[in-house]
């Protein structure tokens, strides 16, 4: 009985594992498109820096669009030639939705190193779910084969 809770459970993290990556790649690649369909150029500023406990820093950049002011969080680093308080940071945003925006060079919004993990997410938890399911029908498989006593 434990084992077939333990089965279940399993199989339920990694199919929400799988469906939770493939969402976040599938947003990020919409964004990505829309963006490209319809770009606008903006000069973001800097307006704080903020520490992220275990994580580092990231930039709050203010930018306008459309007479629309807006705020976005990236981390862009902090070491020498990183981006500090009132530098200018160059973002591409949409035109009908000015709150999706990316850096400038970059093809997702969320940065371009980020999106492969959304897909290895996804595809690593479509396989452990393949594989629960697998053991799942063997174990069941065993438990009718074997004689009533």
């Amino acid at each position: 009985m434990r084992t077939r809770s333990v089965l279940w459970g399993t199989g339920f993290l990694c199919l929400l594992s799988a469906v939770v990556g493939g969402c976040s790649a599938s947003r990020q690649w919409r964004q990505a498109e829309r963006i490209d369909a319809a770009p606008v150029r903006v000069s973001g500023v800097v307006t704080a820096v903020e520490h992220v406990p275990k994580s580092g820093y990231e930039q709050v950049i203010a930018y306008e669009v459309q007479g629309h002011r807006r705020t976005v969080t990236r981390a862009l680093g902090t070491g020498p030639g990183s981006p500090g308080v009132c530098h200018r940071v160059c973002l591409e945003a949409d035109r009908d939705h000015p709150g999706v925006v990316r850096l400038c060079g970059e093809r997702y919004p969320s940065g371009d190193d980020l999106y492969p993990t959304y897909g290895l997410v996804a595809v690593a938890g479509a396989i452990g779910t393949c594989a629960v399911a697998g053991v799942a029908a063997g174990v069941r498989r065993r438990s009718r084969s074997k004689p009533a006593r």
